[in-house]
């Protein structure tokens, strides 16, 4: 009687200790999922000027930060810290920058353990004098460092997505996009996005009125592309960093195009002096596309 007594009590214990592990291992799917699932675009702070969709990071470190013009290029516009994570974690998933006049905004898809890599391979190593400062607001944890020129990098992570920003403002305010889960991503962006190669190491979406995009008319006057947004996809074709993007077909603008391709190169080229940016303008049915190459002055 005994012996039954004591293999019910272990079938009991056998039973309860598998019922956990499913549970676990359930939990676990389940939030592998949400991950997954989780859309980068609906977290981006609102009205910002640019969004750089890194689809390849390991791509964009091997081939194009490997470049020291085009890492330079890069540099210009994206703090340090941020490039030296991508390349110090070449098997991070996609991942997110968007541009605000307050500063840029860092988003990845990464689970505890990448996390935990990122901190201990990149920011140890860069902020290792200084010691993080750590705030909870909502639930969730803001981790900051100081920096020269009483500058504070700060991230965050929840649920399976890792934040970064040198503006505690902007940071807050995407922490309050996942939590309350409202996006602020607009219909055009979502449209054009869409629009993009997903197999392009990286996608750039632009708001048109920072490209100052206009050609002169006989009679003093401008066709400008005005409002909206503009997007391309880039990436490497023989040694050059390349873009390929597209607007509307307009007929009564017509001969207008070609010109506003040579402008889209000259704008290139005055962000970017340190390369020579070629520029070819087509059409095809009710598209026109703007494909185009960076060369280094240096070459």
């Amino acid at each position: 009687m005994k012996a039954d007594k004591r293999e019910i009590v272990t079938f009991v214990i056998a039973a309860l200790a598998t019922l956990m592990a499913v549970w676990f291992f359930l939990g676990k799917m389940q939030k592998e999922k949400e991950t997954v699932r989780t859309d980068l675009y609906t977290l981006v702070a609102p009205a910002p000027d640019a969004i750089l969709s890194i689809n390849r990071p390991a791509a964009f470190s091997k081939y194009i930060l490997s470049r020291k013009p085009e890492r330079d290029a890069f540099a210009s516009k994206i703090p340090d810290i941020y490039l030296s994570i991508i390349q110090n974690n070449r098997n991070l998933p996609w991942l997110l920058l968007s541009f605000h006049p307050q500063g840029v905004i860092f988003y990845a898809q990464v689970g505890n353990n990448y996390a935990s890599r990122i901190e201990k391979n990149t920011l140890q190593k860069v902020f290792g004098s200084f010691a993080p400062q750590k705030q909870k607001k909502d639930g969730i944890t803001f981790t900051y460092y100081p920096d020269a020129g009483n500058r504070f990098f700060g991230y965050y992570q929840h649920e399976g997505i890792w934040v970064a920003s040198y503006s505690k403002k902007l940071l807050e305010e995407v922490a309050q996009i996942q939590w309350n889960r409202k996006s602020y991503l607009r219909p055009d962006q979502d449209h054009l996005r869409k629009s993009f190669d997903p197999n392009a190491p990286l996608n750039l979406m632009v708001q048109a009125d920072s490209l100052d995009l206009y050609v002169s008319l006989p009679d003093s006057a401008e066709w400008r592309v005005r409002k909206g947004w503009l997007g391309a996809d880039l990436f490497m074709n023989e040694n050059h960093l390349c873009y390929f993007g597209n607007l509307p077909y307009n007929s009564t603008a017509d001969s207008l195009y070609a010109s506003l391709g040579d402008t889209l190169a000259l704008r290139l080229e005055q962000a970017f002096p340190q390369f020579t940016v070629s520029n070819q303008t087509t059409r095809e049915n009710s598209r026109v596309f703007y494909t185009g190459c960076f060369t280094s002055k240096d070459q």
